[in-house]
């Protein structure tokens, strides 16, 4: 299954509220912050409002990093 990683490379000073809340939805918080998300249309669709706010790339899908992500693949085990 592919992914996409995204990464917001503009602020949120001057765009739209509507905007801002898209980017908190996609998980980013932060100038320069990438989160990986799963190819779907609806994640599609939210990059697509916001694509003067953000870069991305179709990616394969990595394993699970963090301490809460192993948390959840140790307790599906």
């Amino acid at each position: 299954m592919s992914a996409i990683r995204v990464k917001l490379v503009r602020g949120l000073a001057a765009c739209p509220e509507k905007h801002r809340v898209v980017v908190r939805g996609l998980g980013l918080k932060k100038l320069d912050s990438t989160k990986l998300l799963p190819d779907t249309p609806q994640t599609l669709g939210m990059i697509e409002k916001v694509r003067y706010l953000v870069a991305w790339e179709r990616v394969d899908a990595a394993p699970p990093v963090g301490r809460l992500a192993r948390k959840r693949a140790a307790a599906k085990a």
